[in-house]
């Protein structure tokens, strides 16, 4: 029995010795790479190493670093001759693949002078990597995209609070990758996942209040943006304050959403950008006069931006609409208020002859946006003037879609 026993643990020793065993056709690779520089001739020794000794972690870092290296002897040969064609355009991936496989076999390998651990040789490849799934997405290859940014946060997740503001951009790019799918589990998912990073990136925060917002939760809107507040740095938080204004105008908060909006244009009051934002939340709060006052301000600087001058056809438009609405109760009223309902009606119809002048100078400046020309056209069509082929045609082609 006893022998039996010592046999095993003999077999046991031998078989670890022989995993552990380097493979010495390692040694002229490594040569060709590091000492030749002859990038080219270490990938064909490589490949003739490798093949049988795929059980060896060594084997699979020397190849890493081989790729990695042919990576980047191929850039820079096509930098400098724009004829030369890339041959091996998947190498970084095989690299950062075989970084990974090496520490998957074993967790202590160690490597060669001169070449990359596998921890260092993931962090470097997973730029190049996160390049070619941004290039995925642009052709909407989502499936190619995906599988390639699971590459890359897989690199970055082994120094987490290192490399987190990268692990989350891959994060949101991932989540966008199926959201653009149509794939809400995993878009929502990916952004929980992204979240605890707790990183500067306000699109996590932002596209987490919008998934909240639809599902009516204004309590985890206002979590949510408590925590952004938290995390990103106020050169980065203009669209988190433009969230709180919506959080505000959400939850009935009036008093707060007029304070938060006029803080918000005292701090960019140069930004026509800013200015249009702060202006639609005023607009929708019914704060016509506050709204125009700010608009002026921006188109003192921006008089052709389309945006501002969108918004001050709406803060017409909307007040106009208000007195519409007194119109209707007045005629509902038992008995019918006729005097107030003309009246209210004279007010509007007076509001849109404002509204009118605005629409007709945002649609000079771009002719193509669905809403505005919609609304233009109504306005039109209320006062009774006349409406342009192109803007009914425009219209139209709406209703077709």
């Amino acid at each position: 029995m006893k022998k039996t026993f010592l046999f095993v643990i003999l077999l046991f020793f031998a078989g670890h010795f022989l995993n552990a065993q380097r493979p010495s056709c390692l040694n002229d690779v490594e040569y060709a790479l590091v000492s030749l520089k002859e990038v080219p001739r270490a990938r064909k020794y490589m490949d003739d190493c490798f093949s049988g000794n795929e059980s060896s972690a060594d084997a699979w870092l020397v190849r890493a670093n081989v790729y990695l290296q042919l990576y980047g002897y191929e850039l820079e040969r096509n930098s400098q001759d724009k004829k030369y064609v890339i041959r091996w355009p998947d190498a970084i991936i095989t690299a950062n693949e075989s970084f990974y496989k090496a520490v998957e076999l074993r967790a202590d390998v160690k490597a060669p002078q001169g070449l990359l651990d596998p921890r260092d040789g993931q962090l470097l490849s997973a730029p190049p990597i996160h390049d070619l799934a941004a290039k995925a997405m642009d052709d909407k290859n989502y499936t190619e995209a995906i599988k390639l940014l699971n590459l890359v946060i897989r690199s970055y997740k082994v120094d987490p609070r290192g490399y987190a503001i990268y692990l989350g951009y891959a994060y949101v790019d991932l989540a966008n990758c199926y959201k653009a799918m149509g794939d809400e589990t995993n878009y929502k998912k990916i952004l929980y996942d992204a979240v605890k990073l707790n990183v500067a990136i306000p699109d996590i925060y932002l596209n987490l209040y919008d998934l909240y917002k639809l599902e009516n939760d204004t309590a985890k809107c206002g979590d949510i943006l408590t925590q952004a507040r938290k995390a990103i740095p106020d050169s980065l938080a203009i669209d988190i304050q433009g969230y709180e204004l919506d959080y505000f105008a959400m939850i009935g908060d009036t008093v707060k959403l007029k304070d938060g909006a006029l803080k918000m244009f005292e701090q960019y009051k140069d930004n026509p950008a800013v200015i249009a934002i702060v202006a639609g939340h005023l607009v929708n709060n019914k704060e016509y006069t506050l709204a125009e006052e700010i608009l002026d301000v921006g188109l003192s600087i921006a008089p052709e931006d389309f945006d501002l001058n969108q918004q001050m056809t709406y803060r017409y438009y909307y007040e106009a609409a208000d007195y519409d609405k007194i119109k209707d109760v007045k005629l509902n009223e038992k008995p019918r208020q006729y005097k107030e309902a003309e009246a209210a009606l004279n007010k509007a119809n007076e509001l849109l002859g404002i509204a009118v002048t605005w629409a007709e100078k945002t649609y000079i400046i771009y002719q193509d946006d669905r809403l505005h020309n919609i609304m233009y056209r109504q306005i039109l069509a209320r006062l009774g003037m006349p409406i342009s082929e192109e803007l009914q045609e425009k219209v139209d082609s709406y209703i077709k879609q």
